[in-house]
């Protein structure tokens, strides 16, 4: 067995965050032009080569607008941005997304998940069932564990809800925001109740064992709802 060596932040890597910092602070706004890559490498003390990949990779994120002979500008990253231009949005804030982010993943939930149960609802097979009343029981044996197992029984359910209706896109995006999102799951639970929360998915459970999509989704949003509005008080 052999293990690699640790290595601190590559240049590169401390070059894309002191310029996404500066971004996200507002040092940098939108349509802001950047000075040449000869003065930005003078001026920070790194070579010209690691500004000009360096604002390649930034641009590919969505943070900058590089314009053949006219320059690089700052971009409206929240119309151009990407996954990744979230992601360093989530550990510029600490890792914890802010009241607004959370009320968009609320929504994205909504997006993904709704058509997912009609979906389901309507083309379920005997062990799909038997597969959400086994997640139901991990839920119900997590009831006495910690906050954050509890919520990650409510995701996988979710999740796996998602993956039994056929998408095999959604289930990918759910993983992508599970890390900068748990916390949100773990405060849902704790608002809407633990038991509250097991018994929705029993009746969702149920609701879809008897191709009653309706019933389901309307559950559903009315849990997001209540949620969100705790949320924004």
């Amino acid at each position: 067995m052999e293990f690699k060596k640790i290595n601190t932040l590559s240049i590169k890597d401390m070059f894309l965050t002191q310029i996404e910092e500066m971004i996200l602070s507002g040092e940098l706004q939108p349509g802001d032009r950047l000075p040449a890559e000869r003065e930005i490498a003078d001026a920070m003390g790194i070579s010209k080569t690691i500004v000009h990949e360096g604002i390649r990779e930034l641009a590919r994120m969505g943070f900058l607008d590089v314009i053949s002979r006219q320059g690089v500008y700052v971009a409206d990253y929240a119309s151009t941005g990407n996954l990744d231009t979230l992601f360093a949005i989530i550990r510029y804030r600490g890792g914890m997304p802010d009241k607004k982010m959370i009320s968009s993943l609320l929504d994205t939930r909504i997006y993904l998940e709704c058509p997912a149960i009609e979906l389901l609802a309507a083309n379920h097979t005997a062990d799909d069932i038997r597969k959400l009343e086994r997640l139901q029981e991990h839920m119900r044996r997590a009831m006495d564990e910690d906050i954050s197992a509890f919520a990650e029984t409510l995701f996988i359910y979710r999740r796996t809800l998602v993956v039994l209706s056929g998408n095999c896109i959604s289930p990918l995006i759910m993983n992508a925001f599970f890390d900068a999102s748990i916390s949100a799951w773990a405060d849902y639970c704790e608002y809407i109740g633990r038991e509250t929360t097991y018994e929705s998915l029993v009746q969702t459970t149920k609701c879809i064992k008897e191709g009653n999509a309706s019933d389901a989704v309307r559950l559903f949003k009315q849990q997001i709802e209540q949620y969100r509005k705790h949320l924004l008080r």
